[in-house]
Parts: C-alpha cells; structure tokens; sequence
C-alpha cells in the first residue's frame, strides 16, 4: 500500500539524516503534489494559522501520497477532536503547537493513538482505512505507526522539557523559533543570541534522550546550520511565501541570466 510506503520510509529516513520540508497554506492540492514531485521529504498542512477547510485537507494528504510526500497536519494546539480528524483523513503525522507540560503532551499523544497506547475516537468507514477497505486489526495497527510532533515554543514549555522528554509515545520535538522568540521578550527576533541559545539547549537535551529534533528555518543558511547542530526534521518557510519570493526574484531578475 502507498501511503504504508511513504510513511515506512519517512521513519527510517528521518532518524538517519536531515528531512526538509514546508509548511502549507495553499488550498490548491496541485502546489502540495508539485512539492512532492519536487523531492521535499515531508509537508505541514496547517491548520493553526491556515485557511484550508477539512476537505481541502483531505485532498492535500491524498496529492501529498500520491507524489511520495509525507503529509503532516498541524492542529490548532492540544484538541482531542482535531487530532482524530486529521488522523482520519489519512494524514501520516500530527504536529500539536504550544506543549508546554508532560500533561498536554500525554493527552496529545492518547488522542492519536489506538488502545493500547491511547484512546484516540474510533470509526473504521474514514478515509484513512480505505473507507473500511482495510482489515480491522490491519488497520488499528498501523494507525499507530503514524508520527505524533510535538512543539515546545514557550517559557513554560522549556522549564518543563525534561518532564515532556520523559513522556513516550512521540516521534519529534519541534521548536517554533517565533513563538520562542516572543515567550523571552523578543518577538521576531529569531536569530538573536538569546534564541539561538534557548534553541541549541532544547536540542542537546532532547538528542541526550534520543528524540529527534526539529525547528522552524526561514532560509537555506539557516537550514545548514540547523543541519551542523543535529537538526533532523527542518521545515523551512511556506509554500505560499516561497512562490511570491520567487516571483519577486524573477521579477527583480536575480534568477535570469
């Protein structure tokens, strides 16, 4: 089956080298299928800051398949209902923003696996068992191979890391710089000293407990130096952003001989 394709090889991809990927706005499936086409390795639809609707979504995960990409739903933070659609409609991943206890972070991870590592809403007639295609205990099964993400972009969130470490059951520990960067007084200010600081402690202790770590990139330098720093899981800008800046640079010439 395709999708247990993709998501086999994500996994053993991204615990051996640096994965790139982007966050999605778009609410055309095609940029999503281009971008797996164009050989990035994972893809974040958002849901916390993008307009796309839940069948919108559900077209994004199946392009994102289609072209080899592994799709990711980002939910709005730690909610039980969101997090079982997103897992219903076929999605291989589930990033949950703001973790900031190992409370949210166990009910994240209940929420999106199957007994017995969780209590996530059961329904097999949903697009990710093939509409009731799939074999009952095939289905529970896999279902629970599926990535749960989870962000730790506050104070409280990096005073509480060593407790959400402990937790078992995710796959990440992503850190959203912006949300950093404003939690310590410095909104935008993603590369100051203090950030970059805040980020590299986050990522030794997470690598000390063998979880792997992602991050938010604005920019290709930024993606290497993430890479130098043990960085595995990188999401680098939004597609939405990444054609307007081509377009100004087509524009401006910068890409024309």
């Amino acid at each position: 089956m395709l999708k247990q394709k993709v998501l086999q090889s994500f996994k053993r991809e991204i615990v051996k080298q640096p994965c790139i990927g982007i966050f999605s706005k778009t609410t055309d499936s095609n940029f999503v299928e281009a971008a797996g086409y164009a050989g990035l390795s994972f893809i974040i639809l958002d849901i916390e800051h993008g307009i796309a609707t839940q069948e919108t979504i559900s077209n994004h995960i199946r392009a994102a398949i289609l072209s080899d990409l592994f799709p990711i739903v980002r939910v709005s933070g730690v909610n039980v209902h969101e997090i079982g659609v997103a897992l219903d409609s076929g999605a291989l991943g589930v990033q949950v923003p703001n973790i900031s206890t190992a409370e949210q972070a166990k009910e994240s991870i209940h929420a999106a696996k199957f007994h017995p590592k969780g209590m996530r809403g059961t329904c097999r007639f949903v697009r990710a068992a093939n509409f009731g295609m799939i074999e009952k205990q095939d289905y529970f099964h896999d279902a629970n191979e599926s990535l749960v993400i989870l962000q730790v972009e506050g104070v409280e969130g990096v005073n509480n890391l060593d407790a959400i470490l402990d937790v078992s059951g995710f796959d990440v520990l992503f850190i959203g710089p912006y949300d950093l960067a404003q939690s310590i007084g410095k909104p935008g200010q993603v590369d100051s000293p203090e950030v970059l600081k805040l980020m590299r402690n986050i990522a030794n202790k997470a690598k000390e407990k063998g979880v792997v770590v992602g991050a938010f990139s604005d920019n290709v330098k930024r993606n290497k130096s993430l890479m130098k720093e043990g960085f595995n899981f990188i999401a680098c800008s939004v597609d939405v952003n990444i054609f307007s800046m081509a377009i100004h640079n087509l524009i401006e010439g910068k890409n024309c001989e």
